[in-house]
């Protein structure tokens, strides 16, 4: 008893450590992409300014095209998985 007690413990401190690492991670993505994307926007908005249009307007959109695209397949996929889980809800209930 006291085994199969502290084997739970032992995992619930895994699930933890595991989801934690995950926020961490899920930051610093966010955290990178956004500096990646003011990186690439003053980039775009200082060739415009220098008179170098099609360098410029392309490293505006490649920015917002890659940030928007980003955030349209993670929702995709975020939907995808709770669908997959409540659908396995839904057969474990059955």
């Amino acid at each position: 008893m006291a085994m199969a007690e502290r084997q739970s413990v032992h995992r619930e401190r895994l699930e933890t450590m595991v989801v934690q690492g995950n926020i961490k991670s899920q930051t610093l993505g966010t955290i990178f992409a956004f500096i990646i994307c003011v990186i690439a926007l003053t980039a775009g908005f200082y060739l415009v300014h220098e008179g170098k249009n099609v360098a410029g307007f392309s490293s505006i959109v490649g920015a917002m095209g890659g940030v928007l695209g980003t955030f349209i397949y993670s929702r995709r996929e975020q939907r995808k998985e709770r669908v997959e889980k409540s659908n396995a809800l839904q057969s474990k209930k059955r």
